[in-house]
């Protein structure tokens, strides 16, 4: 079948998506492999990307204009988003706002617009009706026809957009990674894949700053089991977060001892430090540009209030103090980046902690901050 390239008004529609931006982000930072802006994907090809949140919709619509060649997409959603009355279930406001989203609503707009650009409604297991449908024992069929039609649609003409976690990652780090690629793979002969990671710094600036880092294609043999298949997902995903503000310094403040006092002019020292170590011994990680540039003082006084706002430090005169809730591990990750912000940019980093510990631990005579209250 020929790939269904993209035409205007699906062109139009996705440009629509992508004004919520400045709503929804400070800005928003692309890194590539290559110096080439683009993300390859050839037809047919599995698109695999990580899950953090609503706003990942708006993400992909920033991706889709990198596509080389461009063709329709078809993505996995959820299905209550196709569902009448969403936005006033999910965001359950007040006020002006509720009576925006029960017009739009109304209207029906979101599940049309949804379903031209390409969503098909999936099952998500323990959410949704799947618990019923588990009781009833058709789950496995449910979930093999809706395979089935992500398949029909590829051999239609479609590439994948995929989330391979299956769910938001609600602690900061991959969720287990499913088998959705290994499944599609099997059932698709030549299917290639690339990957972009999504990185959400939500401390260095008043709202999110977006970080895309862009993958280069890579292959699945035909033989590999769905185990490796799994881990070769995961792994490819995982090494491409991009070190932040947010999530370094995150990194930074739970190596140091309870109560213990910094300067700010130390954390700063600590960060240029650890971008030189980067950028000299792993330079296949991907750094955020105010890293790389040092210009970063501004965030990290909006990082400090907020910590300072919501408990975790105490920050007076230049000098930060780390309290012991900031090293509590919540009873429930569920929502970890309310509960412990500072452990849920951290656990960005998970698929570099061997490389960062290496840093850390080549630096015990520049450190210098053990004064303890």
């Amino acid at each position: 079948m020929k790939p269904k390239k993209h035409t205007i008004p699906y062109d139009f529609l996705i440009k629509l998506v992508s004004l919520a931006k400045g709503l929804v982000f400070h800005s928003i930072e692309e890194n590539f492999p290559e110096k080439k802006e683009e993300l390859e994907a050839p037809y047919p090809s599995a698109l695999l990307c990580n899950h953090v949140s609503e706003a990942d919709v708006v993400s992909l619509s920033m991706v889709y204009p990198r596509l080389n060649p461009k063709i329709k997409m078809i993505i996995p959603a959820r299905e209550d988003i196709l569902l009448p009355g969403f936005l006033q279930k999910e965001f359950r406001t007040k006020g002006i706002m509720k009576w925006i989203f029960k017009f739009i609503d109304a209207t029906n707009i979101i599940p049309i617009l949804l379903r031209y650009i390409g969503a098909v409604p999936i099952k998500r297991p323990f959410r949704d009706n799947a618990r019923e449908l588990i009781k009833k024992g058709e789950l496995r069929d449910k979930v093999d026809s809706e395979w089935t039609e992500m398949v029909t649609h590829i051999r239609k003409g479609r590439n994948l957009f995929m989330f391979p976690e299956g769910t938001y990652n609600h602690d900061g780090f991959l969720n287990q990674v499913k088998r959705g690629a290994y499944h599609i793979k099997s059932k698709i002969d030549k299917l290639h894949f690339n990957s972009f990671t999504l990185t959400y710094d939500h401390l260095s600036y008043q709202k999110t700053k977006l970080y895309i880092k862009y993958g280069k294609p890579f292959e699945i043999p035909t033989e590999m089991p769905a185990d490796q298949v799994v881990k070769l997902v995961a792994d490819t995903l995982g090494k491409h977060y991009t070190v932040t503000i947010g999530n370094l310094t995150s990194f930074l403040l739970l190596k140091l001892d309870k109560e213990t006092k910094i300067k700010k002019q130390q954390i700063i020292q600590l960060l240029s430090q650890f971008k030189s170590h980067i950028e000299n011994q792993f330079p296949e990680i991907t750094i955020a540009s105010e890293l790389r540039k040092e210009t970063f003082v501004s965030q990290l006084e909006i990082l400090f209030a907020k910590l300072k706002k919501v408990n975790l430090i105490d920050w007076e005169d230049e000098i930060i103090r780390t309290k012991e809730v900031l090293y509590h591990i919540p009873k429930s990750l569920h929502n970890l980046k309310k509960s412990n912000i500072v452990l849920y940019h951290k656990n960005q980093l998970t698929a570099h902690f061997a490389k960062l510990e290496t840093i850390w631990n080549q630096l015990p005579l520049e450190k210098g901050f053990e004064v303890k209250t």
